[in-house]
């Protein structure tokens, strides 16, 4: 087992998540933003690799990794009854069996990380934000408090425990790299505060190269075909696109379903 646990969940939605698995393919995607929107098709184009087999693709935002440990504080619960935040978090996910689990690495580094008085904690990422009202945006504001960021070197060896316990288990593991195209001015020698986030990009990019190297794991490497393209004429960033953006995205995703569950690409045994 993990050396981290969740809640448990009931037997209802162990029957909706969970199936024998070598009847069902199941897919954990835990997400940021880009993920959110650049493979929001993500489904289908797992379908059309593996067409003997039924795909589960579960998604969840991704939280820090050092919140994933038994002894963290899990979600607040008082915004999760508030309808704020989802009801299942990666926690409970990674505790139920999957082929393969896609981790994005830079909204554990770039994206306010916050604390809620109740002792919960979360990553506040734009999608989730946007589910908000002002005067709920308001109260979150108020109820909760930053969180010091971790480096992407830090957040990388946090992550590389997690990753050896799902690869132990069966599971095929891959971390996301992101598109290093930022719509903001470019800072020069900037020397206080926190480093520009194309430099973050770019640091948290190498981390991801690092950790396939120090555990096996593969890489979604969504920053290599939208660089090739250009972010201007696709419209997009590091924060995702729609279009030709995700076309490129989803043939990435394709090509890693392909690599990392060979075995899933035999025809499907018949009863």
């Amino acid at each position: 087992m993990f050396g981290f646990s969740a809640p448990n969940l009931t037997q209802s939605r162990e029957a909706q998540y969970c199936g024998s698995m070598s009847t069902l393919t199941s897919i954990l995607l835990l997400q940021g933003d880009a993920e959110a929107h650049l493979l929001a098709d993500a489904q289908p184009a797992i379908e059309s690799v593996l067409p003997d087999r039924q795909v589960q693709l579960l998604r969840a935002w991704i939280t820090r990794p050092d919140w994933l440990d038994a002894e963290a504080p899990g979600q607040p619960e008082t915004l999760r009854r508030r309808g704020l935040l989802e009801d299942l978090d990666a926690r409970a996910l990674l505790e139920q069996p999957h082929r393969l689990v896609v981790i994005s690495f830079l909204p554990v580094v770039a994206i306010p990380a916050l604390k809620h008085r109740d002792g919960g904690v979360f990553l506040a990422h734009q999608g989730l934000r946007e589910r908000w009202s002002p005067q709920e945006a308001a109260h979150v504001q108020a109820e909760c408090e930053p969180q010091t960021a971790l480096s992407p070197h830090e957040a990388a060896r946090a992550f590389e425990p997690i990753i050896d316990r799902l690869q132990q288990r069966g599971t095929a593991v891959a971390i996301a790299t992101a598109f290093r195209h930022v719509r903001e001015p470019l800072l020069h020698q900037a020397s206080l505060g926190p480093p520009p986030l194309r430099e973050l990009i770019r640091r948290a990019n190498l981390e991801v190269a690092r950790l396939s190297q120090r555990t096996g794991c593969f890489v979604l490497d969504l920053d290599r075909p939208l660089a090739q393209e250009g972010g201007e004429p696709l419209t997009t960033d590091c924060f995702g696109g729609s279009g030709h953006a995700a076309e490129l995205a989803l043939e990435e995703l394709a090509a890693l379903v392909m690599d990392a569950l060979p075995d899933e690409l035999m025809p499907a045994e018949v009863p």
